[in-house]
């Protein structure tokens, strides 16, 4: 079990992923899509914003390739890539390689998706898009 702090904001979020679906918060003013999660819309202050299916492409921002575990439930994955990836809906996340590092470009096309077996809490997973 990690010692990483709980936020409870972040619930709907880790029970998303926990189901196979990636949800984060829309503002009902203006449609934009915010993550991580906040009491208000962070493009224009709206208190309306709900929790809703978004779609997992986007675009590797940067990455690195981790060759010590971040901690000992990642020590059977060294070496293994994470990278942040910009999503086609407007934000950025941090996600680990669901494939070899070697296989990971900055700049390359790539669909995140929900961990399915986390070595620690809930998480996300990438995979280049092949062409």
């Amino acid at each position: 079990m990690s010692d990483w702090p709980y936020n409870p904001d972040a619930d709907p979020y880790r029970d998303g992923l926990a189901r196979g679906v990636i949800l984060m918060q829309t503002c009902g003013e203006c449609g934009q899509v915010q993550f991580p999660s906040r009491v208000r819309c962070i493009h224009c202050g709206a208190a309306e914003v709900t929790w809703t299916e978004v779609d997992g492409a986007g675009t590797i921002y940067a990455r690195t390739v981790n060759r010590r575990p971040a901690e000992a439930a990642f020590a059977a994955l060294v070496p293994y890539a994470v990278a942040l990836v910009d999503l086609d809906v407007g934000v950025r996340v941090m996600a680990r390689a669901g494939v070899a590092p070697e296989q990971v470009q900055t700049g390359g096309r790539v669909i995140v998706y929900p961990d399915p077996e986390p070595p620690v809490l809930p998480g996300l997973l990438f995979r280049p898009v092949a062409g």
